[in-house]
């Protein structure tokens, strides 16, 4: 189940929370940044998870605890790719299809709650439309149900 709703990504609760990140699970700018602020822990968390599994790929996930309150574990997905040496940076629409299926894979079959942000419209630069419709195609078939958090 998709719904869209109008809001701040802070004063929202659930069993997941999904982080728009990159290869190298650094929290930055925009929500990134925002759960940075509001969990400084979770970076010690991802930092443990690279040194487990090591970087990313576009398009991958990484799941770890979210170690605050508000959420019990976080999606993280690879929208920017800040490996030494990448070609490209900024994200394109096959990207966010490959996280949306590694999400929705990773979710079939359970009954949980899920916040989301639009992945890759912020510095990523890509169109709200377009990440909408990606999203709803992968979300909207699932048990699980996946808020996404539009900004008021």
């Amino acid at each position: 189940m998709f719904e869209i709703i109008r809001g701040d990504i802070r004063d929202f609760k659930g069993d997941y929370i999904i982080n728009p990140s990159n290869t190298l699970l650094k929290l930055g700018s925009g929500v990134s940044g925002v759960l940075k602020r509001m969990c400084p822990k979770l970076q010690e968390v991802m930092d443990e998870w690279v040194k487990t599994h090591g970087f990313l790929n576009p398009g991958d996930i990484a799941v770890t605890v979210y170690p605050c309150e508000s959420y019990e574990f976080a999606i993280h997905a690879a929208v920017m790719d800040y490996r030494p040496g990448a070609l490209k940076v900024a994200p394109d629409y096959e990207i966010i299809e490959k996280i949306c299926k590694n999400i929705a894979e990773f979710l079939d079959n359970k009954e949980v709650f899920v916040i989301t942000p639009y992945l890759g419209t912020g510095v990523g630069g890509l169109e709200k439309k377009k990440v909408k419709e990606i999203m709803r195609k992968y979300f909207d078939p699932l048990i699980a149900k996946v808020i996404l958090v539009e900004r008021m």
